[in-house]
């Protein structure tokens, strides 16, 4: 046991050593990406390893440090028996600043899953799933700031620990310091899940009921929530409400950051018949919301549609939403970014051919269409292109990074991950189906891009290295111009 336990040490330490090798080699010659007629925003693209502990680490969560960095946070597997949280700060220079593979924030036995994080001025905030308690999922959060000390109690402040299971979390800056959680809970019924919210103020304390107070109880099974500020001291709650098994809803429910109702009752935003899901919202800059949704025809030939919804609670283009795209085969895995002028820019999976490729599509505050019907093509490179993210960088022009398996027709995986510049006029900026971001072995989970000013951006993923023990990593790529 000992020999194989040292052969094992040891093809890790190679895969480590070759994978910090490759990366200083990137980094010392770095790779220079032309923009063809836009060379004066040539990029320059360098792959950093933020955390490559033994036994992976997983789904990294980002936002920016407000200095030209990002704070990365992970699922961590490196005790081979427990997923823990742990982070990282990477500065402008694409320098790691906190301890070396990682800080600590939540070491507790048993798992910790399915990270979401918000930024302050000085500290951020991250929500998971927990299973401490062996007898059912909980809700924790954790505080770290810049310089990366831990701010809250050891392990995390339970936000809810009722004896149900609480899953699927969000979480909202409340603007103040603190934070605003939402999440599915089972304590009426396992079945037929409500939807929970607890505030915690700037210094870890819950503010309102202990375990959370219901956003609005009902009969229907409320999951996948999504929470958007208002601009205005409010926020919304946006979910996929399922009555039936033919019917499938997207709701919305604003309150104030007091949990006090600011609609009688929940609106519902797509249409009263059918099958809607997936449900992806922006603020429309107004104080009210744009909704994008998936329509499900069979689930053989579904469609994208979306509407606005102002302050008051109406629905701003037709009763049942405008079409983003009805082309024929499936359309979904959205991403959407506001535009800067009060419509947005979505991008989604589309399997109109054989391959799934990636479409966009651009609407104006009237909920006008302004690219082609159906949308553009931002990449058809043979084999499949899926889950796309978009961020707004400078200006007119967007960033879209998104998991790309093109020329595998086989039944052997060989994902990557690529990337896109496009102005809002639909001008691609970068090369023909876009430009390699990461290309190298293992598995890449779906990128995670967050914008960091003076039109720069970050991709971050992790990386199963398969065939060589059960190594995971967490990656970087930075954009400078």
């Amino acid at each position: 046991m000992d020999t194989q336990n040292a052969e094992s040490d040891a093809r890790i330490a190679r895969l480590k050593f070759h994978q910090l090798n490759c990366l200083l080699t990137r980094l010392i010659l770095l790779l220079f990406v032309g923009l063809s007629s836009w060379a004066q925003y040539t990029i320059v693209l360098a792959e950093i390893a933020v955390s490559i502990a033994g036994d992976g680490q997983f789904l990294p969560w980002v936002v920016d440090d407000g200095e030209g960095g990002v704070i990365v946070m992970w699922e961590d597997y490196r005790t081979g028996k427990d997923w823990d949280v742990y982070a990282q700060r990477v500065d402008s220079t694409g320098t790691t600043v906190w301890e070396s593979e990682g800080l600590a924030l939540c070491k507790a036995e048993r798992n910790q899953r399915r990270l979401r994080m918000i930024r302050h001025d000085t500290h951020a905030i991250v929500v998971w799933n927990d299973r401490r308690d062996r007898t059912s999922w909980d809700i924790y959060v954790q505080a770290v700031n810049l310089a990366g000390d831990v701010l809250w109690q050891t392990d995390g402040v339970p936000v809810c620990t009722n004896a149900a299971d609480q899953s699927t979390q969000a979480i909202l800056g409340d603007g103040e310091g603190g934070a605003i959680c939402v999440w599915e809970d089972e304590r009426r019924s396992s079945e037929f899940q409500d939807l929970y919210i607890q505030r915690i103020d700037s210094a870890g304390t819950p503010m309102w009921e202990a375990d959370g107070i219901p956003v609005f109880p009902s009969e229907s099974l409320q999951s996948d929530p999504i929470l958007v500020a208002d601009g205005i001291g409010g926020f919304y709650v946006v979910w996929w409400d399922v009555i039936g098994y033919d019917a499938w809803h997207i709701m919305a429910y604003r309150l104030s950051l007091d949990a006090e109702p600011l609609w009688d009752v929940p609106i519902l935003v797509s249409p009263p018949d059918g099958m809607q899901g997936e449900p992806r919202v922006i603020a429309d800059g107004e104080g009210g919301i744009i909704v994008l949704w998936q329509v499900y025809e069979n689930f053989i030939n579904d469609e994208l549609y979306a509407q606005r919804i102002s302050l008051d609670g109406r629905k701003l283009w037709n009763d049942t939403g405008i079409p983003i795209c009805t082309a024929s085969g499936i359309q979904k895995h959205a991403s959407i970014v506001n535009d800067g002028l009060g419509g947005f820019i979505a991008v989604w999976r589309d399997e109109r051919d054989v391959y799934s490729d990636l479409y966009a599509q651009r609407v104006d505050a009237t909920g006008n269409p302004l690219w082609d019907k159906d949308g553009i093509p931002l990449c058809t490179a043979g084999g499949h292109q899926d889950k796309p993210f978009i961020v707004h960088t400078e200006g007119e022009r967007f960033f879209v990074a998104w998991l790309d398996y093109r020329e595998d027709f086989g039944e052997e995986s060989t994902d990557a991950i690529y990337g896109q510049q496009i102005d809002l006029a639909g001008t691609l900026l970068s090369e023909e189906n876009g430009t390699p971001i990461s290309t190298q072995e293992g598995q890449h989970s779906p990128p995670f891009v967050v914008a960091v000013g003076q039109g720069r951006w970050r991709v971050v993923w992790s990386n199963n290295q398969r065939g060589v023990s059960t190594i995971g990593g967490i990656f970087i790529s930075s954009s400078f111009k």
